[in-house]
């Protein structure tokens, strides 16, 4: 109990300690920006201020040498702070209008009008799919799986569902699932108040059998973390590398490779959100309708009898979204 004691201890220290770094910082900034500006002006003034005739040139030239390295540096640091601090309002903009526009999106498909007398509405159309794709010939697949031990992130956080992995980018991320898809746009792994969120499921995925089409956000960040490097999967380099077109899921119980069929930038919509679909004929209208949307290529065949895997994001902008859509090729029990 001692040892628990003080690993506490020691911990809540360190956190402490951290605080105070980041309010140092913060309150340099703060002085900074506000001393600089003051500076600057004494600075310019002292330097084009007329030559008095009775000191000489050796003097001047020392008398002016050090005022202007002192501005040109004072000017580097007023410039990365108000780049620092642009860059930081123009994330927490972008992941608002995700969040408020997600929340939006997610409300829309949850009161779309449902045909009551349906008795079969949003039912899975493709059970019998992961049986099939098991039977899948690996040597065909240029990417192997990834096997992750979930059980080490789930005792971190429960809600721990899959680890998510997309080739040829930094995504490479545990996956949580919340009751809805709210807490995790502002929460991080560690469920701490955070803007940057976290990559969170759709509170309506299943990662035992998965739906018709699974579901996965995630900010698009300024430093390129969580989905921030999306958006460069609609460029050249990415697409033009066949090995980067795979995603790789690891839940508790299968691993699985997806392989992407479709991507594209859009306006907010909730048309790519839905899960499940009421009959094979309208899956396939769906399934043919984000194929179609591609801004890519891609040439890969998906049909009803396919599920698949759906990743969304906002643009760098933030008033667009970015839709990433893989269907299962291959998968195997843990």
């Amino acid at each position: 109990m001692n040892i628990i004691k003080y690993f506490i201890n020691g911990l809540i220290t360190i956190i402490n300690f951290f605080i105070h770094i980041l309010q140092y910082i913060i309150t340099g900034i703060i002085t900074v920006l506000s001393i600089i500006p003051k500076y600057l002006i004494i600075g310019f003034k002292y330097i084009t201020e007329k030559k008095d005739p009775n000191k000489p040139n050796q003097e001047i030239l020392e008398n002016k040498f050090i005022p202007s390295i002192i501005i040109t540096l004072s000017l580097i640091t007023y410039l990365l702070c108000i780049f620092i601090l642009t860059r930081w309002f123009v994330q927490n903009e972008r992941n608002k209008k995700f969040t408020d526009s997600l929340n939006k999106d997610i409300l829309a498909v949850e009161h779309t009008n449902i045909t009551k007398d349906t008795p079969n509405q949003y039912q899975d159309l493709t059970n019998d799919v992961i049986q099939e794709k098991s039977n899948t010939n690996s040597n065909t697949i240029n990417t192997n799986y990834i096997n992750v031990n979930l059980d080490y992130y789930i005792n971190k956080n429960s809600e721990t569902v899959a680890w998510i992995q997309v080739n040829n980018t930094n995504i490479n991320y545990p996956v949580v699932e919340h009751n809805d898809n709210s807490y995790y746009l502002e929460h991080d792994f560690y469920q701490r108040k955070t803007d940057i969120g976290w990559i969170f499921a759709d509170y309506r995925d299943n990662f035992e059998t998965f739906n018709n089409n699974t579901i996965i956000y995630g900010h698009n960040l300024v430093n390129r973390t969580m989905f921030g490097q999306i958006p460069y999967m609609l460029g050249k380099n990415w697409f033009n590398n066949p090995n980067s077109h795979y995603i790789k899921l690891s839940t508790k119980t299968t691993n699985s490779i997806w392989q992407i069929f479709s991507v594209y930038k859009i306006e907010p919509t909730t048309d790519y959100l839905q899960s499940k679909f009421n009959s094979i004929a309208n899956y396939q209208e769906f399934l043919d309708k984000i194929k179609n949307r591609s801004s890519k290529k891609f040439d890969i065949d998906v049909t009803y009898t396919d599920k698949i895997l759906t990743l969304s994001t906002c643009d760098d902008i933030g008033t667009k979204r970015i839709a990433v859509h893989a269907k299962l090729i291959k998968i195997e029990n843990k």
